[in-house]
């Protein structure tokens, strides 16, 4: 019999599927990737607070514009710029930056997100430390107040887990962020009775 001809053939030839053209990616896209709205919440905070404030602003600008930064810190307020107290005082900023810009990079990493948690609890406990036994400056609160408002954004953002964004959720890890992120509160607490308590003497 005769052969049917092939819709492939000529002078007929099937027209070449159209090759799908990805969209370009949005300037979100680019900046953030894949993060679900609560770690590009948790993004954006790690960059202001850890990049901008920890580096820049704590540990960049003093070497360049010859003042002391955050001054209300040191209570000598004789105390020259990058003088021993205050180079320490860049030092523990610096290292509170590593364990908070670290999360940029790795944030789908439950216990990277838990050191960063911790770094917020360390910082509650020092400023609420100073806040009862040194009599710091009343205006200590605002930072011991960010301390836990940081660790609450993370620890909503690692136990809702958005999208299944974290691949790989460790309850104890997990457990021990939910943990730290209360010990941030209770030294908020305990900074607000030394500051009221303070307000008597």
């Amino acid at each position: 019999g005769s052969l049917s001809p092939s819709p492939t053939m000529w002078p007929f030839p099937a027209k070449p599927e159209p090759v799908p053209v990805a969209p370009d990616p949005t300037m979100m896209e680019m900046m953030f990737g894949d993060k679900p709205t609560p770690f590009i919440v948790c993004t954006v905070m790690w960059f202001l607070h850890g990049f901008v404030l920890d580096i820049i602003i704590i540990g960049v600008l003093p070497l360049i514009s010859g003042e002391k930064t955050a001054s209300a810190m040191f209570y000598n307020v004789k105390l020259p710029n990058l003088a021993p107290q205050h180079r320490r005082f860049i030092a523990e900023n610096s290292a509170y930056a590593a364990m908070r810009i670290a999360p940029i990079f790795f944030t789908n990493n439950l216990p990277v997100l838990l050191i960063t948690v911790v770094s917020y609890f360390v910082e509650g406990l020092t400023i609420c430390w100073e806040i009862i036994s040194y009599k710091s400056p009343s205006d200590a609160m605002p930072p011991a107040t960010l301390m836990g408002v940081f660790a609450s954004v993370v620890t909503y953002a690692a136990t809702t887990n958005a999208d299944g964004y974290i691949k790989e959720v460790d309850p104890t890890v997990l457990m021990a962020l939910q943990v730290f992120c209360g010990l941030t509160w209770a030294c908020w607490l305990g900074s607000v009775y030394g500051t009221a308590t303070a307000k008597k003497d």
